[in-house]
């Protein structure tokens, strides 16, 4: 298992991913070898879908990695469905006047957060900066050019603080039930509303699938109603 949690390191996952990843692999390394116990204690254990789902994940993860041929036996597992779940997400006015006074680190990574899109850990892994564009190494070290906002970012010093601290940082700033993966939702939601081609979504937030950059689109009951609405309510 150190190797594996090594390469995960070595592909800039978060601290906080390999722990769980760690964590849940330690629920299977004394069955490891009996692939039938993996799938009964992964069906059978646990009573959340998104666990379920989180562990399966891993599971094949851990599987790939060391080229294990029974990867076949746990794709083949029939999982249970996770229902749609609304995450908080907020406006580009909300955040904007949260952060109105720019006047410390704290406000000014919230906000280059925002208007970037970018994952945390990704903070310390900037290459370089212009002033349209940034190259920043992402997820599996994967090089990829974004762009920003350089009146935010010329503001931005070197991030020498902890993921642990940013988490604060947001909790305080914009309210106990957001946290930096909910500025991410909101860039994406922000940008799809208002029009920008999905694409430049996808590439500005790293995913490899369109289909997970729409998963990141978050909108309301009373805001779907208003969208409809507005097509055929004239």
């Amino acid at each position: 298992m150190e190797k594996y949690l090594r390469h995960l390191e070595k592909n800039k996952y978060s601290i906080s991913t390999i722990r769980t990843y760690k964590s849940i692999l330690n629920n299977y390394i004394n069955i490891w070898k009996d692939i039938r116990l993996i799938r009964k204690k992964l069906l059978n254990y646990f009573d959340s879908p998104n666990t379920i789902w989180t562990h399966y994940n891993v599971i094949i993860s851990f599987m790939k990695f060391n080229n294990d041929k029974r990867i076949k036996k746990i794709k083949e597992i029939k999982l249970p469905s996770i229902s749609q779940k609304y995450m908080p997400t907020f406006t580009k006015n909300y955040i904007y006047k949260k952060t109105e006074k720019m006047n410390s680190q704290k406000e000014i990574i919230i906000r280059f957060l925002f208007e970037t899109g970018i994952r945390i850990s990704e903070l310390k892994n900037i290459i370089s900066i212009n002033k349209k564009t940034i190259i920043i190494k992402g997820k599996g070290n994967k090089i990829r050019e974004i762009y920003h906002n350089f009146k935010t970012t010329k503001l931005l010093d070197q991030v020498m603080i902890t993921e642990k601290t940013i988490r604060l940082w947001v909790k305080e700033v914009l309210g106990k039930k957001y946290t930096p993966h909910s500025i991410r939702r909101s860039h994406a939601t922000h940008m799809l509303l208002n029009g920008v081609n999905p694409k430049l979504v996808m590439l500005q937030l790293g995913h490899v699938k369109i289909e997970t950059t729409y998963r990141y689109l978050q909108i309301s009951k009373t805001k779907n109603i208003n969208l409809y609405n507005k097509y055929f309510q004239k």
